[in-house]
């Protein structure tokens, strides 16, 4: 590993504010690289949007219907990172590519898996309670995005292996390379440029596809030919096989983190559906929401993973002092955004909407669901955090429990509550999403601690114990 990400992830720093500008450091290119993911379907709104408001309903539905299988593969892929980091706690090296690899295997086969069952279940999209027209715009985007879920799993694995290892940055070049690259694709795919058909959304689904697929192709060439992972490709025949008890060890974390992550975006995507129940305009504001959320989100995410990388370098060390120093600073640090992300949805509520649709009562309702958003960013921001940072200890389990509870026992029946039989509308949908999210963020963050000064303090009474 090159000294500047041995520096980032090893270091003891001198004060707590170093301390934060430590994991900031590290966490600021996963923030870009996750704020270009989840900006490509962003960008199929924004262009499809400006044709007609169904197109952005239609959007919106197919986001919907593909979350929580989007979020299964990055909960596989989320346990690469803090497995590849704790190998370097320990100085093994050879681990790291051995995770890779059948972490690659697991995703791209259960991505594959996914990808054929909506191909062949696409007809679900008319038995949703949805606008005849919107569930037609929808099938073929659907089709489409769902075979992305295949290159995005590999591409996603890839990602991890080298965010656990240190290398942010060049994450995040790649990622930045598939913005320009999609824009393009979807100018020429979606309004018929360049001699092609006019395609609408359906050209939306081709140009974010082949964006992905590109970026994929390019990434495998820099791990298995750059300099920069030579160290790691050194006994390469036994790297790349495909060992059963990887698969297991990846497995144990990726499957809980993948349903947890799933909880969380499956009440936005069943939230997405009850507002497709109150109308059109409702659901694409919703929508305009859940667009701005996302962009918020995943800088918290970006924060959390930095903050899960530190956790789990030092975890491998079972230095629980340091554990416990990253955790409290990274929580304060994503405190800090999301009273940022706040006060500017805040300050630009009346302005946002009008940037994804020209229909008045689309933006009428935008309105009031942005201001929504601005009151659960602290929530949002510590309750990803926390989930991060008790993956980097490997407790992924009872904190699924945990989000099930949240967001399925009291999040989602208090919206619904709210929404159709207080007669709340739009709001009370929001009303229970934050509801939802700010009891998860309690629950996540009060474990995190506890458990780990447990560990300190039985680490403590073993040394006074070993003295004697």
């Amino acid at each position: 590993m090159n000294r500047a990400n041995a520096i980032e992830l090893s270091s003891q720093p001198n004060s707590f504010v170093e301390e934060i500008k430590l994991t900031a450091k590290l966490g600021w290119p996963i923030v870009l690289s996750n704020l270009t993911q989840i900006s490509l379907p962003i960008i199929d709104g924004v262009m499809v949007g400006s044709i007609h408001s169904n197109q952005l309903a239609a959007a919106s539905l197919v986001i919907n219907l593909i979350s929580i299988p989007v979020l299964l593969c990055m909960g596989l892929t989320m346990a690469i990172s803090p497995l590849v980091s704790a190998s370097l706690g320990k100085s093994d090296y050879k681990s790291p590519l051995e995770i890779l690899v059948n972490g690659m295997f697991i995703g791209g086969i259960f991505s594959l898996l996914l990808a054929l069952i909506f191909h062949f279940g696409k007809e679900a999209v008319f038995h949703l309670g949805q606008d005849l027209e919107v569930a037609r715009i929808a099938q073929d985007y659907l089709v489409i995005i769902a075979w992305r879920l295949v290159p995005f799993a590999l591409f996603s694995s890839l990602s991890r292996f080298a965010q656990g290892l240190g290398e942010t940055r060049l994450v995040m070049t790649l990622n930045l390379f598939t913005i320009p690259l999609n824009i393009f694709l979807n100018y020429i795919l979606i309004f018929g440029h360049w001699g092609m058909p006019f395609l609408a959304l359906k050209g939306a689904g081709y140009g974010t596809f082949l964006t992905q697929f590109f970026a994929l192709i390019l990434f495998v060439f820099i791990i298995f030919r750059s300099e920069k992972f030579s160290r790691y490709r050194i006994d390469l025949g036994a790297a790349i096989q495909i060992k059963l008890t990887r698969i297991r060890e990846i497995i144990k974390i990726g499957v809980p983190v993948g349903i947890q992550l799933s909880l969380e975006s499956g009440a936005f995507a069943f939230s997405g559906l009850m507002a497709g129940w109150l109308g059109v305009h409702q659901q694409a504001a919703h929508q305009i929401g859940i667009y701005i959320s996302s962009l918020t989100y995943v800088v918290s995410i970006g924060i959390c993973t930095a903050g899960s990388i530190r956790v789990a370098f030092f975890f491998g060390k079972k230095d629980w002092d340091s554990v416990f120093s990253i955790g409290k600073s990274t929580a304060i640090l994503a405190f800090i955004i999301g009273s940022i992300f706040s006060l500017i949805l805040i300050a630009g509520y009346v302005h946002i909407p009008s940037l994804f649709s020209k229909d008045l009562e689309v933006i009428r309702f935008a309105k009031i669901v942005l201001l929504m958003t601005a009151l659960f960013q602290l929530s949002d921001a510590i309750q990803a955090t926390s989930a991060g940072i008790l993956r980097g200890i490997q407790d992924v389990k009872i904190p699924t429990y945990l989000s099930l509870i949240a967001y399925w026992v009291i999040g989602i029946p208090a919206g619904y509550i709210f929404a159709f039989q207080l007669d709340w509308g739009i709001t009370g949908l929001w009303m229970g999403l934050i509801l939802g999210l700010s009891f998860n963020a309690l629950l996540l963050t009060f474990r995190f601690f506890r458990k780990v000064s447990q560990s300190r303090k039985l680490v403590n009474e073993l040394s006074i114990l070993n003295e004697f």
